[in-house]
């Protein structure tokens, strides 16, 4: 859609160094990363006490962490507003800053692009297209907080079933589960691909295992969601905010595998009657709660307390790999 994004004649894409020129009246990050803080801050001292810096809060952030503490510590500072992807982020910028706290805007999906009846499997990898659907599938990064070892033990605990992997490996952290992934037989590990193939192979998945400890909302689950597709994760940070037990998925700990692996067997296709209509509901409800146009529309009540006025003028910035729009 990039194509029919830089049509938009309010949108003009410019080069980071023109934070210095220019003045905004509304800077908003999704991030927080290096990049971001610095071009929001120097937008804040260049528009000397008018420009209001809007900050989206994406992860659930483990404040143990010194890194996680100084990223999240120094964007608190300086933020003017926030916004969270679920009620999990929400919960400590709202007990404290309730003043600054603007509400849970979710992260978002194409329903066009996560419609179950317009797959076209053509895009299928041949060691995919041979499967037959159903198949147990990791959609994520290989790393520690995702949990990959609990794929990898149901994959060997059922040796007669393929497991399919789609992601890449976190560096510095997720080599020792790739080299797990790629020891194990029955798991096809397939690495990153491109969205439209990552789309088709997960239409003919039967199940999702996400069994991460800690996300801001994921996108993953959500697609499967849109996609008709249970989930099998923990009752931890977000995850409940998407998965109910018993309806379209299971939530157990990490420490019960026996429970992780009963599920499994539950949730694989063929699904009863019961199971079937509870997923189209729940594909229906994501439709309402997190498409991109209910999204925009939550975004545009935001931005209109921001500046008070209807008319934006948006740019975007792109520094190492984040997004940073800002409207004048």
């Amino acid at each position: 859609m990039g194509a029919e994004f830089w049509k938009l004649p309010n949108l003009h894409l410019r080069k980071p160094w023109a934070i210095l020129l220019d003045r905004f009246d509304v800077v908003h990050t999704a991030s927080f990363s290096r990049g971001n803080y610095l071009a929001a801050l120097i937008a804040k001292l260049r528009g000397m006490g008018h420009t209001k810096f809007l900050t989206t809060l994406n992860l659930e952030y483990d404040l143990k962490y010194a890194i996680d503490r100084l990223r999240y510590g120094r964007f608190l500072r300086i933020a003017d507003r926030f916004v969270a992807v679920s009620e999990a982020v929400s919960a400590d910028v709202r007990h404290r800053y309730p003043d600054r706290f603007l509400g849970v805007i979710p992260n978002g999906f194409d329903p066009q692009l996560y419609d179950p009846s317009k797959i076209d499997e053509v895009t299928l990898p041949d060691q995919v297209a041979a499967l037959e659907s159903g198949y147990p599938l990791w959609l994520a990064a290989v790393e520690s907080r995702k949990n990959p070892q609990i794929f990898v033990q149901l994959a060997k605990a059922n040796p007669s079933i393929t497991f399919v992997a789609l992601g890449g490996v976190l560096p510095g952290d997720g080599e020792i589960y790739a080299d797990q992934f790629n020891a194990t037989p029955n798991i096809l590990w397939l690495g990153k691909m491109e969205r439209s193939v990552a789309r088709a192979v997960m239409a003919k998945a039967g199940v999702l295992v996400f069994p991460s400890e800690r996300e801001g909302l994921s996108l993953g689950m959500i697609e499967a969601i849109a996609m008709g597709i249970p989930i099998l994760a923990q009752p931890k940070s977000s995850m409940p905010e998407l998965v109910t037990a018993g309806w379209n998925g299971e939530l157990m700990d990490v420490s019960d595998f026996d429970a992780w692996n009963q599920s499994l067997h539950k949730w694989l296709p063929p699904w009863s009657h019961e199971q079937t209509e509870n997923l189209k509901t729940a594909r229906m409800e994501a439709l309402e709660k997190f498409s991109w146009e209910v999204v925009g529309k939550s975004y545009h009540s935001v931005y209109e307390k921001l500046i008070q006025t209807k008319r934006c003028l948006f740019y975007s910035f792109n520094l190492s790999n984040s997004k940073i729009d800002s409207s004048s």
